[in-house]
């Protein structure tokens, strides 16, 4: 079935659809289609840029399926539905190679300029240039390929910069200058082969940022398991995966259970229990355990394939400063066309209006100015894991003057801390952390080894024992002194018929304040509780520092979370303005109301809960692939690392960028006019006039290049061992460990962690026996 060219799907996520339709090249019909459109129930809201015949639609795909969607747009528009390519994952297709053909041309036009500089300048012979010259014809041939786009975008009319230069060739060669036209051939040919180049830079530093797949699996084949390529498995096949290995499907669990490592795509350090029935993601690990996968999604289709081809796609989104220097190209352009019939009508030479004409028409070096150092930028980011899905909001970023936190996975690390240690009494303190520590000795859960690190920071060893048994999703039983020991959460306490009596209602009080909650018992008797905290990322309060120094004025924590959790962080952040216990569409009203009273407001989070805020400022910020799927998906950029340094980072980078552009101007413009008064005096040749544009062309492009060796600022507040957690001290003591009266002195408590406490999104854990017996 041929493809339908009128309408063509650019981006397609769940609930965003970015369509290009050449009808909306036409601002009456752009405005007719959205307006029908708008009547539209699911449709969320809907973007037209006749500027560039796109459609962009954000809907709710529970209220309105994407292919009703898709009909509804074509009935609007008048043309036939878009065809989907169904070609699988790894299939060979015509692939556009921008570099290699920006390059050969290059070369070509290089090869033939050195070759007549050559014979003219070293051998002293003759060069002809005429019109019907070998040099001339030639540059007629190199000239055809712009000539073409110049009338084609004629047609549709605009005046283009590729028109501009065709002519200005033509003229020089028909004026018997045909190396004047190879200079501007060579300096267009030479700044299209630096942006191809830039561009595919960047597109292959966001491939190896996101490239966290395998690439061979394990497909099960007649009761054997059959190692292949993970581009060569089909949906419905069944996928083994063992402990350690990487899942590399979207799929669904037939068989066994397994812990897996979802901090790839949740950012969460506690992993999480799957079983038969549940789903499990590319880019995810198996920590521990056996399972077989029904493979859903495979190759192009998984998640992480549909983040790589949105922000491959990146640099078409074009920032507005690029709009200008286009508009700015332009008007040179016709300034320059005046400018050259006033010379010849007032010196009546027409070989000074011809040096006028090659300088101003050919205004190479201002297109340039904004879009080589937007590449650049991009480029560089993507290098240190920043993506940045376009110009245009890379251009925003640095224009913000406020910025809204979230709290949870943000401003606070994933990674727990024990936090308070809470023995019954008669029950010594070390005592009761030593036997915990020696229990999960062999256990590898993120609560186990800040458990283990809290010991060993009070020099307490683990007590020699000869059984352990890991209940997943429960905790742990160990015989330590011929005494059953055991450590775990509610579960854990439910299989064994335990309890912890009148303190089961402090255990809840602990949790609602923000605490993940072990419970340690001794032969079935309660001796203790264990609470455990994130932690205040260290780089947080430097952060803030230098955004404010960048000029950001106002910061504002917007969180779900308790206000008495949340408020001792902001406090201790400097953070003066907290919206906290609000849900998920408070939080975008709270950022719309901001943007209302006229502020730039840039959104920072990582959660499902973010998404709909991220998508709602002027720019949302996501921690990266670790940052949940859909937190990415709205967010504008997306801080791969997992590191909130680089946030300044990027906005830095927004302003270096900006900065570095003024300048192009600067060079461009001002070498234009420069060049144009010499030419009307008559101190400017044509040739001259040709060395010029590569002297101002190649001034812009290497000060556009100096974005890509954009250094970051390091926190001096990195590399500390564990930073602090938030509304407690931060001391060197044993891992701020308190004693049990803590949570009735005041004292705040740090972040929920839902750890073993809870398994997200699995109702069937409390059916979950598995154990793991280890040697002691």
């Amino acid at each position: 079935m041929p493809k339908n060219k009128d309408i063509i799907i650019r981006h397609d996520i769940r609930g965003r659809m970015r369509l290009k339709i050449r009808s909306l090249k036409n601002k009456e019909a752009a405005s007719n289609v959205t307006a029908s459109l708008q009547r539209l129930d699911g449709l969320l809201w809907v973007r037209a840029n006749p500027a560039c015949a796109s459609l962009v639609l954000g809907y709710n795909p529970e209220d309105i399926q994407r292919r009703a969607l898709l009909e509804r747009v074509s009935a609007a528009v008048g043309a036939p539905p878009p065809v989907q390519s169904t070609a699988p994952c790894g299939a060979k297709t015509k692939e556009k190679r921008p570099v290699r053909r920006a390059f050969r041309r290059f070369a070509a036009i290089t090869a033939v300029l050195g070759a007549a500089v050559f014979r003219s300048s070293v051998l002293g012979l003759a060069v002809g240039q005429t019109l019907a010259s070998p040099l001339g014809v030639a540059g007629l041939i190199f000239s055809a390929p712009l000539v073409r786009s110049g009338i084609r975008k004629l047609k549709s009319g605009r005046l283009s910069l590729d028109g501009f230069l065709a002519a200005g060739a033509v003229a020089a060669i028909t004026a018997g200058e045909a190396l004047t036209a190879f200079e501007i051939l060579w300096i267009n040919s030479g700044s299209e082969l630096l942006t191809a180049w830039i561009a595919e830079r960047s597109r292959r530093s966001i491939a190896e940022i996101l490239e966290i797949t395998s690439h061979h699996t394990f497909v099960l084949q007649d009761g054997v398991e059959v190692e292949r390529a993970v581009s060569e498995v089909r949906p419905q096949e069944i996928v083994v995966l063992h402990t350690g290995e990487k899942i590399s499907v979207d799929g669904v669990i037939v068989e066994g259970e397994a812990e897996i490592n979802e901090a790839p795509l949740t950012g969460r350090e506690e992993l999480v229990n799957r079983g038969v029935g549940e789903t499990v993601y590319a880019g995810t690990f198996v920590y521990k355990g056996v399972i077989q996968v029904r493979a859903e999604k495979v190759g192009d289709a998984t998640y992480l394939a549909r983040v790589m081809r949105k922000v491959q796609d990146a640099l078409e989104n074009r920032a507005p400063i690029e709009g200008v220097a286009d508009q700015l190209a332009q008007s040179l352009v016709r300034i320059g066309f005046a400018t050259t019939a006033a010379t010849f009508l007032l010196t009546g030479s027409a070989w000074r209006a011809f040096t006028v004409l090659l300088v101003m028409a050919c205004p190479c070096a201002t297109v340039l100015a904004a879009s080589t150092a937007v590449s650049a930028a991009i480029s560089a980011a993507a290098r240190r894991r920043i993506l940045i899905k376009g110009g245009r909001y890379l251009e925003e970023i640095g224009k913000c003057d406020t910025v809204c936190f979230d709290k949870t996975g943000t401003l606070t690390t994933a990674r727990p801390m024990a936090a308070l240690i809470l023995p019954e009494d008669g029950v010594d303190e070390r005592e009761l952390l030593q036997l915990a520590c020696s229990a999960e000795i062999h256990n590898h859960h993120p609560l186990a080894q800040a458990l283990k690190e809290a010991a060993a920071r009070r020099g307490l060893e683990p007590i020699p024992h000869a059984v352990c048994v890991y209940f997943m999703g429960m905790g742990m039983r160990a015989v330590i002194q011929e005494r059953e020991i055991l450590v775990g959460n509610d579960k854990l306490a439910e299989t064994f018929g335990v309890d912890f009596g009148a303190r089961t209602p402090e255990i809840q009080r602990l949790r609602n304040q923000g605490y993940t909650v072990l419970q340690v018992y001794r032969d079935a008797e309660p001796i203790g509780l264990l609470a455990f905290a994130s932690q205040l990322r260290p780089e947080a309060a430097n952060v803030i520092e230098r955004l404010k120094s960048m000029g950001v004025k106002r910061f504002m924590l917007v969180t779900g979370d308790e206000y008495g959790s949340a408020k001792p962080l902001a406090d201790k952040l400097g953070i003066t303005e907290v919206q906290a216990s609000i849900m998920p569409e408070d939080k975008a009203r709270f950022v719309e109301l901001e943007m209302e009273q006229g502020r730039k407001v840039l959104m920072v989070g990582d959660g499902v809960n973010d998404a709909l805020a991220l998508s709602r400022a002027d720019v949302g910020a996501a921690m990266g692939t670790s940052g949940s799927e859909v937190a990415i998906e709205a967010a504008d950029i997306a801080l791969v690392n997992d590191d909130l340094e680089a946030l300044a980072d990027v906005y830095d980078l927004s302003r270096r960028t900006l900065r570095v552009v003024r300048q192009n101007f600067w060079i461009a413009t001002g070498s234009n006019i420069a060049g144009a008064a010499l030419g009307a005096l008559g101190l400017l040749s044509p040739a001259a006039a040709g060395l010029v544009h590569i002297g101002h062309t190649l001034g812009v492009l290497a000060n556009s290049s100096r974005l890509l060796s954009f250094s970051t600022t390091n926190s001096p507040a990195k590399g500390a061992a564990t930073g602090a957690m938030h509304g407690l001290p931060n001391t060197s003591q044993p891992a701020a460990l308190f004693d049990r009266q803590t949570p009735h002195s005041g004292q705040n408590p740090p972040e929920v962690q839902s750890g073993r406490d809870e398994a997200p999104g699995s109702e069937k854990t409390d059916e979950r026996q598995s154990r793991i017996a280890c040697g002691c």
